[in-house]
């Protein structure tokens, strides 16, 4: 258990500085693939704000890629870096299928790993086309896999759906249990799974470790003020979240906090005074970028949901560095802690923790991202509820532990 800050709760003690002028990328979002087998009818690449994905290419190609590759070898050479984490995303990357995926990887370890880069992989796929051909590709280069499960089928299946209306938990199971096979299991790396208030959370979190996940990641939907969240329609400082979320946790909590849950994990962590592991909380400086199909350069993905354009830079790996890249104004915009917030959340006694919500959930038309989120109650309902149990667990194991130093 940690020895747990004091004044983590209390934003008046502590000044976040600037970051210095350019921060390296360590992340790269790689969008192989521009289209998907499923129509999941809250996702914000096809059915929010940002209709981009129409003119891009159906997949990267050969060149494109290796000139990402290249780029990025500059990039973090002339930073004096040599390990990055590379995320191959879509749309679905999977319908790259197993040939175009080997190829992609001979690319980047021709010229990266090849080139003494430490590259780290990860996928995120809804597992519907999950394939021993494929998961033989994977195991070559030591992926890690992510899918994505809103909880048992009749959750899931309300949003998750095929371009034909059906739910489709059916077929991200059978790919999920295939992955959990001996074989393929190393390969599992957790899941995703987008909160529906109207869900049992208890069955939600029960469901979901059934597949003994390395992880489950809670996402909020990509809701904003000018968009609102299911519930929030008439009043967005309901706490319908924030409540769904203290359950989640109880019964997670009392049951031994086991498998990981990515957004209690980072709370208990911010709390303790420890960095965030997720970059929708807490303070720290975001080194992630992304390139689509056809080589742009963008910023935080999920950004689509919020206005038209919301994501690009203008920039393009054909043209551009990812030097430049960093001294873009709207990737700093991520880098500069709480200089980034409103009043409201600067004065905020939880925003070391929160960190304001994720950028997305801040968006209005008349104010831009200068809002706080529109998850502001939720987050302080949980992040308070989980504060308190673990004041709570310390206070009852502090007298335990003297009694044993004494005897």
């Amino acid at each position: 258990m940690c020895a747990m800050s004091m004044t983590a709760m209390d934003v008046g003690e502590q000044r976040v500085d600037a970051p210095p002028p350019v921060i390296p990328f360590a992340a790269y979002l790689w969008k192989i693939a521009s289209r998907c087998n499923l129509d999941c009818a809250y996702c914000y690449v096809y059915h929010l704000a940002d209709q981009r994905w129409r003119q891009q290419p159906r997949f990267m190609s050969e060149e494109t890629a290796r000139q990402t590759a290249r780029r990025i070898r500059e990039h973090l050479a002339s930073h004096q870096k040599k390990d990055l984490l590379l995320t191959f995303h879509g749309g679905e990357p999977m319908l790259a299928g197993a040939k175009r995926l080997a190829r992609y990887l001979e690319i980047i370890d021709e010229e990266l790993i090849s080139q003494g880069f430490d590259v780290k992989f990860t996928m995120q796929s809804n597992l519907t086309l999950f394939s021993e051909e494929i998961g033989d590709v994977l195991l070559r280069y030591n992926f890690g896999v992510g899918t994505s499960m809103d909880g048992p089928p009749e959750v899931n299946d309300r949003m998750r759906i095929d371009h034909r209306g059906q739910g489709t938990s059916a077929a991200t199971e059978k790919g999920l249990r295939l992955m959990m096979t001996s074989k393929y299991r190393v390969l599992a790396d957790g899941i995703l799974c987008v909160l529906d208030p109207s869900s049992d959370p208890v069955e939600v979190v029960d469901h979901l470790s059934s597949f003994s996940p390395k992880q489950i990641d809670f996402l909020l939907p990509l809701g904003n003020h000018d968009r609102r969240p299911a519930g929030k329609e008439k009043d967005w400082k309901t706490t319908l979240y924030g409540d769904w979320l203290v359950r989640a946790f109880d019964h997670w909590w009392e049951a031994g906090g086991k498998p990981s849950i990515r957004i209690f994990d980072a709370i208990l962590r911010l709390a303790c005074g420890l960095p965030s592991p997720v970059e929708s909380l807490g303070l720290e400086v975001i080194d992630l970028v992304v390139v689509e199909t056809n080589g742009d350069i963008e910023g935080l993905d999920s950004l689509k949901g919020t206005f038209d354009g919301a994501t690009a830079l203008g920039l393009n790996v054909h043209e551009d560095s990812f030097n430049i890249a960093a001294e873009h104004a709207m990737v700093k915009l991520r880098q500069i802690g709480i200089d980034q917030l409103c009043d409201t959340c600067k004065q905020c006694p939880v925003v070391k923790i929160c960190g304001g919500g994720y950028i997305p959930h801040r968006y209005s038309e008349t104010r831009g991202f200068e809002n706080p989120s529109v998850y502001c109650r939720d987050l302080e309902t949980i992040i308070r509820h989980i504060y308190g149990r673990l004041k709570e667990t310390l206070a009852e194991e502090a007298p335990r532990a003297v009694a044993a130093g004494a005897a």
